[in-house]
């Protein structure tokens, strides 16, 4: 019994004793201090988007309203993937996403692959959202699957 007491009060501890601000601390890496570590050579696009067209696809390219559908996998900067679809290509209405989705997906038409390094400001700024920290730097491998206006 005493065993499942200490064993119950351990799990409290690290349940209580660690929170969003120990993970998110102030040791976040930079897009730019990504991109040279890994000695990358990407574009610089609309409003501080940097991205690496992978595969331009098709000639069409999709306006900002369209409803899009890819595939894609979403990291930080000290590649901790964070969201994928795992080939499971999912619909969304451009519109409707992130602003650097928003401003990168349009790069590439039907089938196009692009790589985006997202900004904390044209991703999700100062907002925690699940298990990105406030102020994040994002990476994202996009697929363009489909897309209708």
């Amino acid at each position: 019994m005493k065993f499942f007491s200490l064993l119950f009060m351990g799990c409290l501890f690290l349940a209580f004793g660690c929170n969003k601000e120990d993970i998110c601390g102030e040791n976040l890496i930079t897009i730019e201090q990504y991109i040279m570590d890994n000695n990358l050579n990407v574009q610089e696009g609309a409003e501080g988007l940097l991205y690496i067209i992978e595969d331009p696809g098709g000639i069409d390219r999709p306006s900002s309203t369209a409803s899009v559908t890819v595939n894609y996998r979403g990291v930080t900067t000290d590649d901790v993937v964070f969201d994928e679809t795992n080939g499971s290509a999912v619909p969304f209405r451009l519109s409707n996403l992130i602003r650097g989705w928003q401003l990168g997906i349009p790069l590439v038409g039907q089938g196009g692959r692009v790589k985006l390094f997202i900004p904390s400001e044209l991703g999700y700024g100062s907002r925690a959202v699940g298990s990105i920290c406030p102020n994040s730097d994002l990476i994202f491998d996009i697929e363009l699957v489909s897309f209708s206006e």
